[in-house]
């Protein structure tokens, strides 16, 4: 139905209109109380961005996996403006993480009472606490993860297990994949051996939806 297509423009258009409000709004980091990172965001070449990139995660996931588009409610609203914020910052700012944990958990149930498939659910909280649990074991003993990363997760591992356990594991080989592959060129630049990795993290559900069968 065209009214089905329209939905995640509309939200994407809702969301790009609030985006220079609410990267003003945001508290500054904890690590550096001073700065004011996000409020430097708030320009309308930004909020454009992310109208386009949040409306193209929505139609993504209505045109390849429609039954399950309320469970990457999260994941392609408040997961796409963290990893933005995070390619230019550094930071994944703890309230959109929070926000994408709720819109998660919403659009879990929300499937699961649609499609009267609760297993649905099950999977995606079990998808996002085992998620979460190995990106904690990184960040506590790899040293490869910064704790924003351990909060994005949950997002991550609810919308890709929410569709089935092999796309969560093809998320993760090629969010990882795309890391190891953006890290190496940050290095290249000379930027350092500390990047971003939430924009990978946060892309590899939407490659898995694209070439890994469910």
């Amino acid at each position: 139905m065209t009214w089905q297509w329209a939905v995640p423009i509309a939200v994407a258009i809702m969301l790009g209109l609030i985006a220079q409000p609410l990267l003003r709004a945001l508290p500054p980091p904890v690590d550096e109380p001073g700065g004011r990172p996000y409020e430097q965001l708030a320009t309308g070449v930004f909020a454009a961005t992310a109208t386009v990139l949040i409306a193209l995660a929505g139609t993504t996931v209505l045109a390849l996996a429609p039954r399950h588009a309320f469970g990457w409610a999260g994941l392609g609203t408040a997961g796409v403006l963290a990893a933005m914020i995070d390619a230019r910052t550094g930071y994944l700012p703890a309230p959109v993480m929070r926000a994408g944990w709720a819109l998660t958990i919403i659009g879990a149930l929300a499937t699961a009472g649609v499609t009267a498939d609760w297993s649905t659910a099950a999977r995606a909280a079990a998808g996002a606490t085992a998620t979460t649990a190995l990106f904690w074991l990184f960040h506590r003993f790899g040293g490869g993860f910064g704790f924003g990363d351990v909060r994005l997760a949950p997002i991550v591992g609810g919308a890709a297990a929410s569709v089935s356990w092999t796309l969560l594991f093809g998320a993760l080989i090629l969010g990882g994949l795309l890391g190891v592959a953006w890290g190496l060129t940050w290095r290249a630049l000379g930027r350092g051996k500390a990047f971003p990795y939430g924009p990978a993290l946060v892309a590899g559900p939407y490659l898995a939806l694209a070439l890994v069968p469910p």
